[in-house]
């Protein structure tokens, strides 16, 4: 089987989205057995080597060479590359021209990437030479909330005319938004027609939430299914003491307003060591901070700000903290893009060793499965902060029994192994002629 995948991030299992990808294809050579063969290909749209021990054949465009051939035509879109899966593998890029974009999502930067894409000259020969050469069986394509991967999706599959699979997160189809920009409306619109005819594409749609699949199959009468992330619960170790600070741990993107909510959490740890070091928080992240929010997660006593490390590292670092943790941000416009996600690092943080603790609107389907389930310490107000941390701080042994609680959980629903042979199945079916 030859699975082509599509993807606005750089797979490296150091990023969040590459662990997905990691998540999801890991054992397929394992479950396919002497059967058959399987290879990988990646389109991506992003700066940065890819480094896993999956996928070795990759094309990649990024916002640089897409600017570049705007402004000069005889600059190449694009690149074909191959590499070894090391962390040591070598690529030679061109820095970031978006760093504002990245920083701010300005609506007018945002307008200036759609255009810049939408003008540059990416659909070239070397683009389709890479597609047909390697000739896919299935298409694996995230839907995203850009014009340019809607489009790319559908290139792709207009050359190929191979099934394609998608997998959707956040809600920027709804009109359920919160924004008073009519250069967000004028884009939004374009989007939702956008993703109307790559939805017609899809031969199946995952999701990680009932509430988002009942809004597709409505929206769009699209073939949806549920897709649980898995772990490995059984290599999880129940926690027997606490460290003195209780550490907390945070891993993973901060956009969408999380940053903030770190910042008010990092007041209140603050609020509790003025009498001495009774809490820390360390940050382990790649997403470019505000000075404020920066300073406020780096103050070297109470928070500790650090790059993004490797899945195994991470793994690690849980392993030897107290609390991970699970953060979204809480103004109406970041609550209504994530209101339907489940963000795949919640199943991490259940599964690291740790108790859980998610801070979240009550509206956010992550939180809400959570709650539910009684999972995880859940906070959904800011101002409740100083008193959770302080009846943690009372009764610290009370994590064991959210860790306990969680890993028992874990083993019944998301176990590894079940899940990986459902995915390969669906992808197995989905290439039948």
């Amino acid at each position: 089987m030859r699975i082509l995948i599509i993807s606005q991030e750089v797979w490296r299992n150091d990023q969040n989205g590459g662990n997905v990808l990691t998540n999801l294809f890991r054992s397929f050579e394992e479950l396919a057995g002497q059967n058959e063969s399987m290879e990988f290909a990646q389109i991506y749209c992003a700066e940065g080597i890819p480094q896993n021990q999956i996928c070795r054949h990759y094309y990649q465009i990024t916002d640089h060479m897409v600017v570049n051939n705007v402004l000069h035509r005889d600059q190449t879109t694009g690149r074909e590359f191959y590499t070894t899966g090391d962390s040591e593998s070598k690529c030679a890029d061109q820095p970031d021209g978006f760093q504002t974009l990245k920083k701010h999502r300005l609506e007018s930067f945002l307008v200036a990437k759609e255009m810049a894409w939408k003008l540059s000259g990416w659909n070239n020969d070397s683009f389709r030479s890479f597609i047909t050469s390697f000739n896919p069986d299935v298409i694996f394509a995230p839907s995203y909330g850009w014009l340019y991967m809607q489009k790319l999706t559908r290139v792709v599959k207009a050359l190929t005319d191979k099934p394609v699979i998608s997998y959707i997160s956040d809600d920027f189809f709804s009109n359920r938004q919160f924004r008073f920009s009519p250069i967000f409306w004028m884009r939004h619109f374009l989007l939702r027609h956008s993703i109307r005819k790559t939805f017609r594409c899809y031969d199946l749609v995952y999701t990680m939430t009932e509430e988002q699949k009942k809004q597709c199959e409505k929206a769009f009468g699209a073939n949806m299914k549920v897709l649980l992330k898995s772990a490995d619960f059984s290599a999880t170790p129940l926690k027997q003491t606490v460290n003195d600070p209780i550490r907390l741990v945070y891993g993973g993107n901060l956009y969408q307003n999380r940053d903030r909510t770190l910042c008010r959490l990092a007041d209140a740890i603050r609020e509790i060591n003025r009498d001495g070091v009774r809490m820390t928080l360390d940050v382990y992240s790649n997403s470019a901070l505000s000075k404020q929010s920066e300073q406020s997660l780096n103050d070297t006593v109470s928070t500790r700000l650090h790059k993004a490390v490797p899945q195994a590292e991470l793994a690690e670092i849980y392993r030897q903290s107290d609390i991970a943790l699970h953060a979204e941000g809480f103004d109406l416009k970041s609550r209504l893009v994530v209101r339907l996600s489940f963000s795949t690092k919640i199943i991490d943080c259940l599964a690291s060793g740790c108790a859980t603790m998610a801070i979240c609107h009550p509206s956010q389907s992550g939180y809400r499965y959570l709650k539910r389930n009684d999972l995880a310490i859940c906070c959904d107000s800011l101002n409740q902060l100083s008193a959770v941390l302080r009846g943690i701080q009372t009764d610290p042994k009370a994590l064991f029994e959210v860790q306990h609680r969680a890993v028992a959980f874990g083993k019944a629903n998301h176990d590894e192994s079940r899940i990986a042979r459902g995915i390969y199945q669906d992808f197995s079916r989905i290439c039948q002629p």
